[in-house]
């Protein structure tokens, strides 16, 4: 795990220019740094020390004749099987890391060489002899990577901030990244909050050339995820094949040079990763999560039992030993580079301080809902198609009559607000609102008119979907959520909180549950395996029954969240409302001054709206508060 930078083209000063952006990355790579560079391009590796410690790890890394450069953050998990093919085709290694096999494997199947890779990376080649840069990042997007570029040069780093202290950068404030983000709590790519600043999509390669013509760019996808639902399997058969692809994901990411430990929150994807990890060592697995004093945050009470049941050495941090101040808050959110309003990564961070305490790399939950079926919107879809197809005399009662469905189970009983918004939604319109924190009425109000794309463009379908003729319109909606989860809301938010609240501590974090083969192997459930009824992840649930004690395996799932009002300090508050309501707050350019007003007034006096809860008064507060901090800083 590290950070990576660089460029390819016209850059004065290009040496001076290397050392600046690997002291901005010091706290990804904290242990060395490594700068190569050309006439026309350079690359700039700080190095987290994990895998082949040893100075032949040490990045740049080449092939062996120095033709072809690598720098890779994350990590190749298949690097023995691909490092044993090279060698019987002559290829020849000084050291055993895992990012040394990427120039020979280029050398052998050029830039669909990154078709081969299993793992978590965004990575950089240059080819000396075509001057060709290469920027790939992983299938998921679970490593960052962001650059600029115009008709004469290319500038890449893994954060958003190094980019801005590089010339030529523009930092004008991005209209339609602000208007996505005010009613999504997260900016998706390509956009990012600078107009002159990309960001390089999941399963996205770019491939830039340059010549005395300049430098050209041109961004392709090398994967593309495939939904298709295998309706001959059984629940007995999906439960038998998670439990080995959960199994053999977690040992393939246990590789570690380092002290190697858990998250284990204590919900059923981190318990079963910590049991998977602790079956294949012989020590025990060092394992965290964080507490609460609030009842309904805390599930530290199952981390306790999961910890105890495979006999891990486990700890517990206090989310109140970490406070709520302006400092920390907005410290923490000026190192995301951009807006961001996913609160829960202060409790993720938190935890992160805590775990490199004792480790270099963490294993992680993450990912394990995404393509089985372990949210919310999952149970939703169904009451919404089923409402959908109600009579009109019935749905046309409105208000009136949603309580008593919602009680019978005809509708979601978390959306009677909802379904009068969804009267002949299409889709597309059903995802839209069911993945917006601020819905169109709300955002409109909120947001000062511009010339910018409708949010609706975001949840058009993009995704293979192999579904039969015959497919019911719920196992359309299923195949459609899954993708906007997994192509927005994973990589644009929980992994980018993960990123930069784990990289922040220089702390490495894996996912197994984002493998490869047991990914796709979540994408053939029908939706009657993810979900029935009210029990939702149906088929990780049975692994869990099999491998957890039974508490942990039937809880219902919860968020990571953090208890705001007693979290947040009152002084936070205060300065919240005297910074963003203050007349010179250039807030008002991008949002109407009255709906601001109501929103940060009430969230900082405690009061409840009747169309808006405390967290979500919380999450708009938050919300403004980082768009603020970013506009301060262009």
């Amino acid at each position: 795990m590290c950070g990576i930078a660089g460029w390819l083209g016209t850059l004065r000063n290009g040496e001076i220019c290397g050392e600046r952006l690997a002291q901005a990355l010091h706290h990804r790579g904290p242990n060395s740094h490594g700068i190569r560079t050309w006439k026309e391009a350079g690359l700039v590796h700080t190095r987290l020390s994990i895998i082949d410690i040893s100075p032949t790890g040490s990045q740049p890394l080449s092939n062996e004749n120095g033709t072809v450069w690598v720098i890779c953050n994350g990590e190749i998990y298949n690097h023995h099987e691909l490092r044993q093919w090279l060698e019987l085709r002559g290829h020849k290694f000084r050291g055993h890391s895992d990012t040394e096999v990427l120039p020979h494997l280029y050398e052998e199947d050029g830039p669909a060489f990154i078709k081969k890779l299993r793992g978590m990376f965004a990575l950089a080649l240059y080819d000396t002899r075509s001057r060709t840069l290469l920027l790939a990042r992983d299938r998921f997007g679970i490593k960052p990577l962001f650059y600029s570029s115009s008709s004469n040069r290319i500038i890449f780093a893994s954060e958003i901030r190094p980019l801005l202290g590089m010339p030529g950068v523009n930092r004008t404030p991005n209209r339609q990244a602000i208007h996505d983000f005010a009613a999504l709590f997260y900016i998706p790519a390509p956009e990012t909050f600078y107009q002159g600043v990309h960001a390089l999509q999941p399963g996205e390669v770019l491939e830039a050339h340059f010549s005395t013509q300049g430098v050209a760019c041109s961004p392709r996808y090398y994967h593309q995820w495939n939904i298709a639902p295998d309706f001959g399997m059984t629940l007995s058969q999906a439960v038998d094949r998670a439990d080995e692809l959960v199994m053999a994901a977690v040992e393939r990411q246990m590789e570690s040079e380092v002290p190697l430990g858990a998250l284990l929150s204590g919900g059923i994807d981190s318990s079963l990763v910590s049991v998977a990890a602790q079956a294949g060592r012989k020590d025990k697995l060092k394992t965290f999560n964080v507490g609460f004093p609030q009842q309904e945050y805390d599930e530290s009470w199952a981390a306790r039992a999961v910890a105890e049941h495979i006999g891990s050495h486990h700890e517990t941090l206090e989310m109140q030993a970490i406070p709520g101040t302006w400092e920390n808050i907005t410290h923490l959110l000026r190192l995301a580079g951009q807006p961001f309003a996913d609160t829960s990564i202060f409790g993720v961070n938190a935890v992160c301080r805590l775990m490199r305490k004792h480790v270099t790399v963490a294993l992680s939950g993450d990912g394990g809902d995404e393509a089985f079926g372990g949210y919310n919107f999952y149970r939703w879809i169904t009451q919404i198609a089923r409402w959908q197809s109600l009579p009109a005399s019935i749905r046309g009662g409105g208000r009136h009559i949603m309580p008593l469905l919602a009680r019978v189970g005809c509708v979601p009983d978390r959306l009677p607000k909802r379904l009068d918004e969804l009267e002949g939604a299409d889709d597309t319109e059903v995802m839209q609102n069911l993945f917006c924190w601020v819905r169109k009425e709300e955002h409109s109000r909120l947001c000062r008119e511009a010339d910018v794309l409708p949010i609706r463009r975001l949840f058009e379908p993009r995704w293979i979907y192999s579904l039969p003729s015959g497919a019911s319109r719920l196992e359309h909606l299923s195949a459609h959520a899954t993708e906007v989860n997994n192509r927005l809301l994973l990589p644009n938010d929980y992994l980018f909180k993960v990123d930069m609240a784990s990289m922040r501590e220089s702390l490495e974090v894996r996912v197994p549950m984002l493998d490869e083969d047991l990914f796709a192997f979540g994408l053939t459930l029908p939706h009657h395996l993810k979900v029935m009824g009210r029990t939702s992840k149906r088929v990780l649930r049975g692994v869990a029954t099999r491998r957890l004690p039974r508490s942990v395996a039937t809880k219902p799932k919860r968020g990571f969240g953090v208890p705001i009002d007693n979290w947040c300090e009152n002084s936070f508050k205060t300065q919240l409302r005297e910074t963003l309501l203050d007349p010179s707050c250039q807030l008002n350019e991008f949002f109407q001054p009255t709906e601001c007003h109501r929103i940060i007034n009430a969230f900082s006096n405690g009061d409840v709206l009747p169309d808006i809860s405390r967290e979500g008064l919380y999450n708009r507060a938050i919300m403004l508060l980082s768009v603020h901090l970013a506009i301060s800083e262009t």
